[in-house]
């Protein structure tokens, strides 16, 4: 768990650092692009919906994401708040097709752990990969995928993967 937790924090780093080289002046990045994503999917058998911010300067953008998870007793999966800010980097991005990998650090809140349990706050890196489709010049649609890892609590596990189909707004 510290090998990944040093990979997680060197690849946040390497990527910042990649960001800002990208961004040469303050201009650029004033002058950059902003998207808004409307997220709507499922993990073990319950239903996640969010939004994501993304502020773009050529192939990497800075954002943030809000998202929530319900619950599904059967599955034992509780239900979830998430607050996070990821670092993205668009890895290929031509003939309407723009796919993303998105390293990023959040915080969430697991509600009820165990039966009449407290709620527990979780920390820890995120991973997001993804791809959309440009419909037009503002709409867009995919799919992403959002690994979740938690660095300090004992009492849920490491990690809950989520997968999300995406709507996109740009302006």
């Amino acid at each position: 768990m510290k090998y990944f937790m040093a990979l997680m924090a060197g690849l946040l780093i390497t990527l910042g650092i990649s960001t800002l080289a990208q961004a040469q002046t303050v201009e650029d990045i004033k002058n950059g692009t902003n998207q808004v994503k409307l997220m709507v999917g499922s993990t073990q058998a319950a239903v996640n919906f969010g939004l994501e911010y993304e502020h773009r300067t050529g192939t990497f953008g800075l954002g943030a994401m809000l998202m929530h998870s319900t619950k599904n007793s059967d599955a034992n999966k509780p239900e979830s708040t998430t607050l996070g800010a990821n670092i993205t980097s668009h890895l290929y991005d031509q003939n309407d097709l723009d796919i993303y990998i998105a390293p990023g650090l959040a915080v969430t809140n697991m509600d009820q752990i165990a039966a009449g349990g407290d709620d527990e706050t979780l920390f820890g890196p995120t991973l997001t990969l993804g791809a959309t489709y440009t419909l037009n010049k503002q709409w867009g649609v995919g799919l992403e995928y959002l690994s979740l890892y938690n660095w300090f609590s004992d009492k849920t596990a490491d990690h809950y993967n989520f997968a999300n189909a995406v709507v996109s707004y740009n302006f």
